[in-house]
Parts: C-alpha cells; structure tokens; sequence
C-alpha cells in the first residue's frame, strides 16, 4: 500500500512513486510560531487532497505554505545549484518526481535527543519508505543523519534495498569566510545520498555557502534527469 506513507506532497506515478528524489529531514517541524498559529485558528488544514508537488505545496495548505522557510530555503538551493523548481501549478517531470518525508513519523520543534531516531520505531518508519519508494537519490536535511544511515542496525538492511556500497562516506567542506558546514556524499549500486545541514536550523548557514556545492550536485542532479530521461 502506498496511502500509509507519511508524505508531505502527492505521489505521481511513473515519477516519484518509484526511482524519484527523496528529500528527507528529521521529523515533521512544529515550531512556536505554528503552535500561537494553531492556537489561534490560523493554521489551514485542507479536508481533502488537492494533488501538489513539493514546488507548490500551496495547491494543497493555502497561501501559508509560500511562507514556510524549510521548503522556501530548500527551493533555493535547487536554484543556486542549476535546476530550479517549477512552482507553477505542478510543473514538470522533475517536480513530480520529487518526494518529501522525513526519518520519523513524529512532528517536534527541536532536536534534543541524538539517539531518539535510531528508535526501532523510526528505523522501521524510514527503512519502510525506502522499500516502497526505491529512491535514486536521497537528500538527507540534517547533519545527523547519515549517522543513523550508517547505524549498525540501519545500513545492512539499507544496503539489501538499494545494494552494495559503490563510494564510501566522503565529507567535504568548502573554503569560506562564513561557518564552514559539513556536507557528506555516499554512493550505492541503486542510490546517491547526500547529507546537507538542516536548511532552517542550522545557524550561520548562508545561501553562499551552499551555491560552492554546486559542482557536485550539478552533477548528482544531472544524472538523476538524464537517467529518468527528464530535460
């Protein structure tokens, strides 16, 4: 079944249903400022499902979501590194082929406990859609988190999904006057995954410093498109 999936836009098949780009953070955000929002009645919740893709979320939350900055940060980043999203009703290819969930099914507003998503729970939660979604790219938001990849009680079952370590973990760092974020890179037979900072929580990170990954995710995200045979 698909419709147990915990997504934060439609699946579109023949694009992310299988073989697309998965964008996948910590757990699903709940900050103060939504909380006061949802205290106050100013939080729209649709009843029913309006096909969206994560460019335009808005097709399905409203205006609000062109103002949440996890998705607007990450947006930009698709822009400074070559392939900006379409965010006109639900674009193209590429868009449809994006898929947005997180490690855990949970919702929180900070990290405070390192060792909460290596869980069996939110093992079991992320190792489930990698199952169903076979992704070929994997674009982690958060530092963290290809430590939990490489969990001992992760990484062998990652592996007999997606097969067999191609290129290892690989940390890069880029010259700059700014807070010189980590960046990680890890290959497999039927996956590239990248591990960026968190795009809303990680302070000092500048727009700057994510455009000098470009190279490398020109790169990654060229060959996505050209192996899905999208423009």
């Amino acid at each position: 079944m698909m419709s147990d999936l915990n997504l934060g836009n439609s699946l579109f098949q023949g694009y992310n249903d299988q073989n697309g780009l998965m964008i996948c953070g910590y757990e699903w955000g709940w900050s103060k400022a939504d909380e006061a929002a949802y205290e106050a009645g100013e939080l729209h919740q649709p009843e029913t499902e309006t096909e969206h893709t994560f460019a335009n979320r808005a097709r399905h939350y409203g205006e609000q979501a062109k103002k949440w900055r996890y998705d607007n940060a990450v947006k930009k980043w698709f822009e400074l590194w070559g392939h900006p999203l379409d965010e006109n009703d639900l674009g193209g290819a590429f868009e449809k082929s994006i898929v947005l969930t997180n490690w855990a099914a949970t919702q929180g507003n900070h990290i405070d406990n390192k060792n909460k998503f290596i869980q069996p729970e939110h093992i079991e939660n992320f190792l489930y859609h990698i199952e169903k979604l076979r992704p070929k790219v994997i674009l982690f938001m958060g530092s963290r988190l290809t430590d939990y990849l490489n969990h001992r009680d992760v990484l062998p079952r990652f592996k007999q999904i997606v097969g067999e370590q191609t290129a290892p973990l690989k940390v890069e760092q880029k010259a700059s006057d700014g807070t010189r974020f980590k960046v990680r890179f890890q290959s497999f037979e039927r996956c590239e995954v990248v591990c960026l900072p968190h795009p809303s929580a990680s302070r000092g990170l500048s727009d700057k410093y994510i455009a000098l990954f470009e190279p490398e995710m020109n790169r990654i995200l060229s060959d996505f498109k050209t192996e899905r045979g999208f423009k």
